[in-house]
């Protein structure tokens, strides 16, 4: 009996290793790597679809599918903080000094509205990941990101605390036809 296999030599350029790199504002002038990751990281793209019914079509019919909704998603697991990566996590929110003068600041505390304005989108959540054999990485981002979810810290004996942050992109309301994230794959040589 003969055996089919899908592997190749070239299997081994293809291969995406490892954790990758989690970047705030990526395709900015001023990106800004954000942490430290442990168990890795998800780029979801969710995409919802409308199948159109007609009378006498016992079933799918070619060309009557459209896509409804799409939502886009970067889901990381930090385990490295900052107050920059508390205020991302917190849509929203801002820090102040704490104490307040004229004592000597401790703290930077994490204060938040019930607004969510313009200024708390983000360019793009991007992350990078190493693609073997090449060096070029293959490159997931969201556009226009805020922090969907709830916010908890995990604090669990004899580890270090862990924050899941779930980024989700937002259209753009100048273009509501282009889908906010990209995906870039590097050329491999033959």
């Amino acid at each position: 009996m003969a055996r089919y296999y899908n592997l190749t030599e070239e299997t081994f350029k293809r291969l995406v290793l490892d954790a990758g790199k989690v970047y705030k504002n990526y395709t900015s002038q001023t990106p800004v790597a954000l942490g430290a990751t442990r168990g890795g990281s998800t780029f979801t793209i969710e995409t919802e679809y409308k199948d159109m019914k007609f009378d006498g079509a016992k079933g799918f019919v070619k060309g009557s599918r459209r896509i409804t909704n799409v939502k886009a998603i970067l889901t990381v697991n930090f385990v490295e903080y900052s107050s920059d990566l508390l205020l991302l996590a917190l849509t929203g929110a801002e820090s102040a000094d704490y104490p307040e003068s004229p004592a000597i600041k401790t703290h930077d505390e994490i204060i938040r509205s019930l607004q969510i304005a313009l200024t708390n989108y983000l360019t793009d959540i991007t992350i990078l990941g190493e693609v073997a054999e090449n060096n070029n990485p293959v490159v997931l981002g969201i556009m226009n990101p805020i922090v969907d979810g709830n916010f908890e810290m995990a604090f669990v004996d004899n580890e270090e605390a862990g924050l899941t942050i779930t980024f989700t992109a937002h259209f753009d309301p100048a273009d509501l036809e282009t889908e906010p994230w990209f995906v870039r794959f590097p050329v491999i040589a033959e």
